[in-house]
């Protein structure tokens, strides 16, 4: 849990830099389009971003390894490490309030639902399912539906349903739901509230400029969002037509046309992608004890064993024995029925500087037996307690 509550942390960060630079440079223009793709696009990039770890691998030689390095084949030093009660705690409060999100955003899922099952259903242009209920809602549109209650549909507003195609001709309910599964990941960091609220303020000044191309007179569209305005705000999940800020709404359909080259401003994301992948870069060191000058002390705690193929030390060491090729000949008599080896199993799950502690006498076998142990296939790399991968020495012992 702690390295997933760093994971999360680090995505906030970064969703905290885009949202705060697209507010600055981006947010008062209107390339609606634009805007809306990149507020859908952070919380995608900020949830991946802390994921690309640029690695440079740096191999270091050792010739005497510390005593920390274990026998019969276990791995360096004393199992899991235990987290400190802060980080428990913390862990604790987070999944609370990850739980409480999410109810909350799939319990108005249930009740959009629950309306459109119960309303009365009319097919209108392209397919779209016109609901008609009997409850006291605002429209709004979700995903294929408009919902209008009985009064509305009634007193057939032609603006209304321009609104709704709009926003369903736009897909706007899968930007919302993205969004706010996102929110519910990272709902202790403010600016994905704000960026929330902005989202679908921008969904509201594409479907107005939709429905102004459509023919519709701007003043008497603007004098009827001024007569709802008053009306309940909707689910918040839906598309609802009352919702967003009226006054900025009626300012965007007011507004001049942003000139084009200050959609260039997009290019902000470039440093930041650059700045957050340089940030990721880390240098890895394989130790390698089978040649060199220097003395270092290997890793002497992991919180997580390397692994080899699902299984700790003995499955690797039953792998040697079955890839063994034994001469079957008189010198095995004269032979000691078991070598000692020593290998590193590097970051990159590789096993690396394999030497001899101890050989069985015949030249023949201890040169097999490094043979197999070099050739092995890739381990699980063992991982401390922060979560990164570490070297991990192992000495094993394998029966001839």
């Amino acid at each position: 849990m702690p390295a997933f509550l760093t994971y999360t942390f680090k995505a906030a960060l970064l969703t905290a830099v885009f949202y705060t630079f697209w507010r600055l440079l981006l947010a008062k223009n209107t390339f609606h389009r634009l805007n809306r793709i990149v507020l859908v696009l952070t919380p995608v990039v900020s949830l991946l971003l802390p994921l690309c770890v640029i690695t440079v691998h740096k191999t270091e030689h050792v010739s005497v390894v510390s005593d920390a390095v274990s026998s019969g084949g276990e791995a360096l030093a004393a199992g899991p490490v235990a987290s400190p009660v802060w980080i428990s705690l913390l862990a604790a409060v987070y999944a609370v309030g990850l739980v409480f999100v999410l109810f909350k955003t799939f319990w108005s899922i249930f009740k959009i639902k629950g309306i459109i099952r119960g309303g009365e259903h009319k097919t209108i242009d392209g397919g779209i399912d016109l609901v008609i209920t009997d409850r006291d809602v605002a429209p709004f549109s979700w995903m294929r539906h408009i919902v209008l209650s009985r009064k509305d549909y009634e007193f057939w507003n032609p603006e209304i349903v321009a609104h709704e195609k709009a926003h369903i001709a736009m897909r706007h309910s899968p930007d919302i739901l993205i969004v706010d599964l996102f929110s519910a990941l990272q709902w202790y960091n403010p600016m994905v509230w704000m960026l929330r609220s902005d989202l679908r303020g921008v969904h509201e000044y594409e479907a107005d400029e939709a429905v102004l191309k459509n023919g519709i007179d701007a003043t008497q569209y603007q004098m009827f969002l001024i007569r709802k305005a008053a009306a309940d705000r909707g689910y918040t999940v839906a598309n609802s037509f009352n919702s967003g800020t009226l006054k900025n709404r009626i300012s965007m359909m007011l507004k001049k046309r942003s000139k084009r080259m200050s959609a260039l401003r997009v290019l902000f994301v470039i440093p930041i992608m650059g700045l957050s992948l340089a940030a990721t870069v880390r240098t890895v060191t394989d130790y390698d004890p089978a040649n060199g000058e220097e003395e270092f002390e290997l890793y002497q705690q992991v919180e997580v064993s390397p692994t080899f193929g699902g299984g700790d030390a003995n499955a690797f060491s039953k792998w040697v024995n079955e890839n063994l090729n034994c001469p079957d000949d008189e010198s095995m008599e004269k032979a000691q029925r078991s070598v000692v080896m020593q290998f590193t199993v590097t970051v990159a799950g590789e096993v690396k500087g394999v030497r001899l502690l101890r050989g069985s006498g015949i030249k023949s076998l201890d040169d097999e037996a490094l043979r197999v142990v070099s050739s092995s296939p890739k381990w699980t790399p063992g991982f401390n307690k922060d979560g990164v991968a570490v070297p991990v020495v192992y000495t094993l012992t394998v029966k001839l």
